[in-house]
């Protein structure tokens, strides 16, 4: 009898793990297709900064409406990080966004921070002497053919053309130009120091580098921490909330500045969950280890016990492991919140902000 309720315990372990084999493969697929779309989006939403202060900019300076003309947009790889996902992603969803965000600066209507409906790969549209690209999918067909002199975006839904001249954009910061960033504007900070819930006080001050829009590149912002709530035993999850004061293109040309951060880009081991609507991260919360731990810990037990005790021990032993997977999770405080240095948040502004 002994020996047959070892046999059953372990034809139930095999049977299990024929199970989860699939799921392994279905959860790896299903994280690729995942990564593709975060990197697309993540190039959306760069691009459109980018190409709404592009295009605030050139009608500020009575420039003809041209995307080509910006440098940015051929590359169309500013900010790119490989944990996005892949860069053509990246460049699909940047192309798009810049274009999106250009029309929308040069008509100076409102930025727009959310994503459109249906985002999808359409295809990257090369802006170069020696190069051309033709991407296909199943609803619509854009094509980019190349000429020496300029680059013809053929879309055959519709038959328009639009001629772009391959010009790289004059505009530079170091110039003398007043620098206008409008209200609702989204730049991308590169931090310059290491900032967390654990050993970063209230009031402390912290520098960060602009990385996008490309207008702005290289400017450094100033800025303190606002609030640090630390993580505990009730209230799990751990709060950071960083204040933007000061916008800096030169020693003698700056502006007082505001902004509220809306995003984290997410790097392993930063332990950030969210941010909210105030422009506070939050941390994450040990829920899902905990729930993890108890369940282990009760599978652990119920095999031990039914290899020694059989059904009564399988019994025994799952209450034993879960015990002991909840006395461990009692004694277990919530996560920091790590910011590290060079990690890039995203932050919107609050007014439209003047640069002599």
């Amino acid at each position: 009898m002994k020996l047959s309720g070892k046999l059953r315990i372990i034809a139930l372990c095999t049977v299990l793990i024929s199970l989860a084999i699939p799921g392994i493969f279905v959860s790896k697929v299903s994280a690729q297709k995942q990564d593709d779309g975060v990197s697309l989006q993540r190039g959306f939403r760069t691009g459109y900064s980018d190409g709404y202060m592009a295009g605030y900019r050139d009608i500020i300076d009575n420039v003809a409406k041209n995307y080509g003309r910006h440098s940015d947009y051929s590359k169309a790889d500013r900010s790119y990080s490989k944990d996005y996902g892949t860069l053509e992603n990246f460049r699909d969803g940047y192309q798009q966004g810049f274009e999106s965000g250009y029309d929308t600066g040069y008509e100076r209507k409102s930025f727009e921070s959310s994503l459109p409906t249906g985002l999808k790969k359409r295809g990257v549209v090369v802006v170069d002497n020696q190069v051309a690209e033709t991407h296909t999918d199943t609803t619509k067909t854009d094509s980019a053919v190349l000429t020496n002199a300029n680059t013809v975006y053929s879309d055959s839904s519709n038959q328009t053309q639009i001629s772009v001249d391959p010009i790289s954009a004059s505009y530079q910061t170091t110039g003398n130009a007043i620098v206008i960033i409008p209200r609702d504007t989204e730049l991308i900070l590169e931090l310059q120091e290491d900032l967390n819930t654990e050993q970063s006080r209230e009031g402390e001050k912290f520098i960060a580098k602009i990385t996008s829009p490309s207008e702005l590149a290289g400017a450094t912002v100033e800025g303190r921490v606002a609030k640090i709530l630390k993580p505990g035993r009730i209230k799990r999850r751990s709060e950071l909330l960083l204040s933007f004061d000061r916008i800096i293109l030169s020693d003698n040309r700056w502006s007082n500045f505001d902004a509220t951060m809306t995003e984290v880009l997410a790097i392993k081991g930063d332990n950030v969950k969210s941010v909210d609507n105030e422009g506070t991260a939050l941390g994450q919360s040990s829920i899902k280890g905990d729930a993890t731990k108890v369940g282990g810990a009760t599978g652990v037990g119920a095999l031990i016990g039914g290899i020694v005790g059989g059904p009564v021990g399988l019994a025994v032993g799952a209450g034993m492991g879960a015990a002991f997977g909840v006395g461990a999770v009692v004694i277990e405080r919530g996560k920091h919140i790590r910011l590290n240095r060079n990690q890039q948040v995203r932050i919107k502004t609050a007014y439209q902000t003047q640069i002599r």
